[in-house]
């Protein structure tokens, strides 16, 4: 059967409209290199994660991501490489893409070092018109059938990082690519996004840490986004927090890390925004794989 969807909608998905043209996540203090290419070989250790979210459950059709990412240091520790895999559907659109990502890694201080990085990959953006029905049936500007684009796309991040703290700036779709997904006038662009990150760990005694979080996430022309999270965490390996997205969500997150080689999360988000008679909540689960060296200076990624 098919689903109703008005071009409006397609264009909100498409334009940049909304802070969610990439992916958005959580938990994104455990997963920076989704959003950042500087985290890549940030640790002394070889890094796998991945992360699904399915948001806004009860709605049909509603986005689901599916993000796959690889880093890891060279042998002299002053670069890092890295790669990923990712797809969010939503309704009939769909956004794939892989990335390989680079960063050089400069020693500024004993206890902190400053990552800058790049990634370059393709990205390719679809609509099925077979899901698709118009109020008008007259509109011409999608038609009933499978569209799809590819294009270039690139990312860059610069990182400050220390044992207990981390800074991040990166800017994700910097070509700005142009959509020609629909016939006629309308016109879609993969927009720029930017993300400023930070975060601190306070001891508080030998056995609980306090750490606080923030995310800016900024896209034009919509206002900023920002992301305020902390959790608590007991034996460095066991947190609960929580997050407040403005004008969008109040979220619930806990994790647990396995002998520093296998770390689990999740987190449910709660609407705030005036999807939240609809939606029964957004929820995310983490996996992060470690092998190799003990960390020595790392951010929390």
């Amino acid at each position: 059967m098919k689903r109703l969807f008005v071009i409006s909608f397609l264009l909100f998905c498409l334009q940049g409209l909304n802070a969610q043209q990439v992916q958005q996540f959580s938990q994104y203090f455990l997963s920076g290199f989704t959003f950042n290419p500087a985290f890549a070989g940030s640790t002394e250790n070889f890094n796998a994660l991945a992360t699904h979210r399915t948001q806004w459950t009860g709605i049909t059709d509603a986005p689901r991501t599916y993000f796959l990412g690889l880093h890891a240091p060279s042998a002299n520790g002053k670069m890092g490489f890295g790669g990923s895999l990712f797809t969010d559907v939503a309704g009939p659109t769909r956004r794939t893409g892989i990335q390989g990502a680079y960063s050089y890694q400069l020693k500024v201080t004993e206890n902190s070092k400053v990552s800058l990085g790049v990634s370059f990959g393709m990205t390719q953006f679809a609509i099925d018109g077979t899901q698709i029905t118009l109020r008008d049936n007259n509109d011409q500007a999608l038609t009933n059938s499978m569209q799809a684009e590819l294009k270039p796309d690139a990312s860059f991040g610069a990182l400050w990082y220390g044992e207990k703290f981390h800074i991040g700036i990166s800017a994700t779709q910097l070509f700005n690519n142009k959509l020609d997904l629909f016939q006629g006038d309308t016109e879609g662009r993969m927009a720029v996004h930017y993300f400023l990150t930070g975060g601190y760990k306070f001891t508080i005694s030998e056995t609980f840490d306090v750490e606080p979080f923030a995310l800016v996430k900024y896209v034009s022309p919509i206002e900023p986004q920002v992301d305020i999270s902390a959790r608590v965490l007991y034996n460095s390996n066991l947190w609960i927090g929580g997050s407040y997205r403005t004008n969008d969500a109040a979220v619930v997150f806990a994790g647990y890390q396995i002998m520093d080689y296998l770390t689990l999360g999740y987190s449910i988000d709660f609407t705030t925004s005036n999807l939240r008679n609809y939606s029964n909540g957004t929820h995310e689960i983490f996996l992060g794989i470690r092998f190799g060296k003990e960390k020595m200076i790392e951010p929390e990624l």
